[in-house]
């Protein structure tokens, strides 16, 4: 940022005061960027440092700056969504501050399109031998659908999912309790926008992908981190202080396959979990984009949604049987609550399509699916394979460290270098056109990157050796 106090009779505290805050709004200062150190900037501005302590010290009261105990004073991230409205946040949470006026994502997705990456950024999964066959159907039978099904969801795709899920969560439920979702994050933009308020406080895992969703920040929900335990279970005391500090309104929460440690909490961390959100009386959103997967496996896990069914809102998609293109989700809540959400996409028309809804439909009644999703798992632990393949030598050098997943196609990675990885450094891995998605779009900087091995194969694995090992060499000279 350009440090030049405007022209003005205004006081000098009140100008720097403004100046932070019209940084932040226009994105050359990010949630939990380091200012300058109060005895620099007093002599960059040519002022007395007691003008800077004042400044800092009222924003430090208002929450949009935070101090830290021997390490200085930093924009707070808890504060996103309060300082401006209708910005589009994403970059803020994704922006590296790169030595270009382009952020880390908007350069990933460019190489994404050219040839010769190799790209560990993101899943693509597919059903193998999977085919659909529709019945033929005219514009005015898919009108005549429209009209004839609830806003909440078509019934046919609503009785589908509980036939799988019923057995899965363990409970019985009802069609009412279904709102379908053009694909999970519809899910979460919905509750931002009937169940919460502008300025309300939401509490999300640390690290978790929760930071990469805009919709929060644009809507003016103030988020706060709770850390992880090495289990996977949260630490539950700091879920308390942020909830009596800062009113919380909602946990959301990913306890299976958490995205991107891919951790699951044990029984007895949501069992606590539950016990502690029931003491506090705060509802839980639990993500479990898993979920499907499992319950079409019989995979037995206690969800939060089981374990209480009364506190808790649960989301899952389709993403996990048919991949991110698939955008179908769903939202299992009370009646009134999926009748408001509805209302208010309705009033949005921001509705779902009517033949997603019958191909998903389509989907779930495939005689051998059980069987087919098997060989989706099959498929992708063939291709974990190739990765730790890669990543064994590494990791044998004590360069790197990692955890088996035991859900999901991500790996997370720790990189064992001797100082902290900052965000810039990231792009050498783009340099070697290698895609991988830091830490730091998942709300921490702990010199973790997170790798999708779907796309991997026995052809690249030569080639991803290569290109891993000159970006740690590069890494370690920095």
């Amino acid at each position: 940022m350009y440090w030049k106090l405007p022209n003005g009779n205004q006081a000098v505290y009140l100008k720097i005061i403004n100046l932070i805050i019209e940084g932040i709004q226009k994105g050359d200062l990010l949630p939990g960027e380091q200012l300058p150190v109060e005895r620099d900037l007093a002599k960059k501005l040519n002022i007395n440092r007691s003008t800077i302590q004042r400044a800092f010290s009222e924003l430090v009261s208002r929450g949009i700056l935070i101090r830290k105990l021997g390490s200085g004073t930093w924009i707070n991230s808890g504060k996103w969504g309060v300082l401006t409205q209708g910005v589009n946040w994403q970059r803020y949470i994704t922006t590296s501050r790169l030595g270009d006026p382009e952020n880390f994502t908007v350069r990933l997705h460019r190489l994404q399109k050219q040839s010769g990456v190799i790209d560990l950024s993101y899943s693509s999964i597919s059903i193998p031998n999977l085919s659909l066959t529709f019945p033929s159907m005219t514009i005015s039978d898919l009108v005549s659908q429209e009209s004839t099904n609830a806003i909440s969801g078509i019934l046919d795709l609503k009785q589908q999912l509980l036939i799988q899920l019923e057995p899965f969560l363990k409970q019985k439920l009802s069609a009412a309790q279904v709102l379908i979702t053009s694909g999970a994050q519809q899910a979460f933009y919905l509750i931002t926008q009937g169940l919460l308020s502008y300025g309300d406080a939401i509490a999300i895992e640390s690290p978790s992908y929760f930071y990469q969703l805009s919709l929060f920040q644009a809507a003016g929900i103030r988020v706060f981190g709770v850390p992880l335990k090495e289990n996977g279970g949260l630490e539950l005391d700091i879920l308390r202080q942020h909830y009596y500090k800062h009113h919380l309104r909602f946990l959301f929460v990913n306890p299976t396959g958490q995205n991107p440690t891919t951790r699951n909490m044990p029984l007895a961390e949501r069992e606590s979990l539950i016990d502690c959100c029931r003491q506090l009386d705060l509802p839980i959103v639990e993500d479990d984009p898993l979920g499907l997967s499992n319950a079409l496996t019989q995979r037995q896990v206690s969800t939060l949604r089981q374990l209480d069914p009364n506190n808790v809102l649960y989301v899952g998609s389709l993403s996990s049987l048919s991949g991110t293109n698939t955008r179908i989700g769903w939202l299992i809540a009370p009646p009134a609550i999926v009748e408001r959400l509805a209302e208010i996409r309705q009033q949005m028309e921001s509705g779902i399509s009517v033949f997603s809804q019958l191909a998903a439909a389509q989907l779930l009644q495939q005689p051998k699916l059980s069987q087919l999703i098997q060989a989706q798992l099959q498929n992708l632990e063939e291709q974990k394979r190739h990765l730790l393949k890669v990543l064994e030598p590494f990791a044998a050098q004590k360069l790197i460290s990692y955890k088996l997943p035991a859900y999901g196609s991500n790996i997370w990675v720790q990189l064992n270098v001797n100082k902290k990885i900052m965000n810039a450094d990231y792009n050498l891995f783009l340099d070697h056109k290698l895609l991988v998605l830091p830490d730091f779009l998942f709300g921490v900087q702990s010199n973790h990157i997170r790798l999708s091995f779907t796309r991997i194969t026995d052809v690249s694995e030569k080639d991803l050796t290569d290109r891993f090992g000159a970006v740690m060499d590069e890494l370690k000279l920095i």
